[in-house]
């Protein structure tokens, strides 16, 4: 139950901070060198209307809880609690330059999933809550201002859950080139036991679910593998775009619409039903969080794990 609890969480948190990534990547602005002091910002944790103010590495905690299995080995929430400080501080230090009257933030303006405490240990239940607590709270304190930065300014760290075998290119996913979001091998993804997903579906269903979205879809069962067809992939081999008859959509649409783990599929005529092989889970650019646990468990420590899945960058401390 936990393992699918932490699934869901992965494959929710992915959809859901896409967009919000999309915005900060077209946004195009550089980041330079920061200290919290300087940045002058509150979080605040808001429930049931009422907000509590959250102090900065308490906020970490609950950000790489929220964001990663608790039960990853240290190296791997480690990195994770890296990517979450400079997220986070890449996000404030640019709606600061979009508002820099604005001080005070709750946790779900800044772009990643958070959760509190009480939240995690229901998610973990009360035997493993001291446990799982204690390694992230060390994750956190053990890099503590540590971030990344690229050419002396703060990256924006996306990461995924789970990869092909190779990382993305940003340039081809989001035509952005951002040069230290480039494919690396990640070979240890494919043996996760989520890297592989096959859904078969009744070809009437499946158009059923597709006019939902597109009610003026114009596909019948007679003339569905003719019509529908991947008509262009990344070097990776994630869908870009694909044909639904006279209506073309990005591969990441079509896994959302079906509930997809990505949109590195392929759709065959398995016996009259419709089969998509779809493997790895999430969009498939920067940091795999399943290849970093399983560098990890290899005996790389975080400052490798973060230095191969993003390209040329440096680790520092916040001035």
């Amino acid at each position: 139950m936990k393992k699918l609890i932490y699934k869901l969480l992965a494959v929710s948190i992915i959809v859901l901070i896409l967009p919000f990534i999309l915005t900060l990547i077209l946004s195009n602005n550089k980041k330079g060198s920061y200290s919290l002091e300087s940045m002058n910002f509150n979080i605040y944790y808001e429930k049931d209307g009422v907000k509590e103010k959250l102090d900065f590495d308490q906020y970490l905690i609950g950000l790489v809880a929220a964001n990663m299995p608790a039960g990853y080995h240290t190296e791997a929430l480690k990195a994770q609690a890296i990517v979450c400080r400079t997220y986070t501080l890449y996000n404030v230090s640019l709606l600061l330059e979009e508002n820099p009257f604005k001080k005070d933030y709750t946790t779900s303006e800044l772009g990643l999933s958070y959760i509190y405490p009480e939240e995690m240990e229901q998610y973990w239940g009360s035997d493993d809550y001291i446990k799982y607590l204690t390694k992230i709270e060390n994750s956190v304190y053990g890099t503590k201002d540590e971030v990344l930065v690229y050419e002396g300014d703060l990256i924006l760290p996306v990461f995924f859950g789970t990869g092909t075998g190779y990382t993305r290119n940003a340039s081809e996913a989001w035509n952005i080139g951002l040069p230290y979001l480039i494919s690396v091998p990640s070979k240890q993804d494919v043996t996760s036991t989520h890297y592989l997903r096959i859904t078969e579906y009744d070809v009437d269903s499946l158009i059923g679910l597709l006019k939902q979205a597109y009610p003026s879809l114009d596909l019948i069962p007679r003339n569905f593998f003719d019509k529908v067809s991947v008509s262009a992939r990344d070097s990776i081999g994630y869908v870009t775009t694909i044909d639904l008859g006279d209506l073309s959509i990005s591969g990441e649409e079509f896994a959302q619409v079906l509930g997809l783990n990505s949109n590195h599929f392929y759709i065959e005529n398995y016996e009259g039903k419709a089969r998509i092989i779809c493997t790895g889970v999430g969009h498939g650019i920067g940091l795999s969080q399943y290849g970093s646990n399983a560098m990890a468990e290899e005996g790389h420590l975080y400052k490798e794990i973060l230095t191969h899945y993003y390209t040329a960058v440096k680790i520092t401390n916040l001035e």
